[in-house]
């Protein structure tokens, strides 16, 4: 005799690759450290006119979002100092970054303290990167997305 199907929570592999599709969507450029076949580390960055909100992924449990200062000699693997961060398991981290406020909202962080260690990708890891670019026409779309969220329609 068959037993009913029980209906079952998506995996957390899933989900996380839900949430890093939509940071992809978001415009973000990624980073596969290590090589693009097995990478050791993964790096997603989305440039702002004056910041940077970047997160770094070392496994599901370890994963950082932060958002920089952008200046001149900036480099997203030796980030010094950090205006917000949040690290924890992928599913959080991931949706933090993809949540967090515009840099030029009022009540976006602001203040700048040292980037935490959990930043730092490994240096063997970046003897080989591979960079994939959002598509055209992603770039914007955090941007836009994010404005209209938080201030109606009214983008600025």
């Amino acid at each position: 005799m068959s037993q009913p199907c029980k209906e079952s929570q998506p995996s957390e592999w899933s989900e996380i690759d839900e949430l890093l599709r939509a940071v992809v969507a978001d415009g973000f450029t990624v980073y596969l450290c290590g090589g693009p076949d097995d990478p050791e580390a993964i790096v997603a960055t989305y440039a702002w006119e004056d910041h940077v909100d970047y997160v770094v992924i070392k496994d599901a449990h370890d994963v950082t979002a932060a958002r920089s200062r952008q200046s001149r000699d900036w480099d997203v693997f030796t980030a010094d100092a950090v205006v917000w961060s949040y690290h924890g398991h992928a599913r959080w981290a991931l949706r933090a970054i993809l949540d967090l406020l515009p840099p030029d909202h009022p009540q976006a962080p602001d203040d700048e303290y040292p980037a935490p260690e959990s930043l730092k990708v490994d240096e063997a890891h970046l003897r080989r990167v591979s960079v994939r670019t959002p598509r055209p026409g992603l770039v914007a779309r955090r941007a836009t997305r994010l404005r209209t969220a938080t201030w109606g329609c009214r983008l600025a």
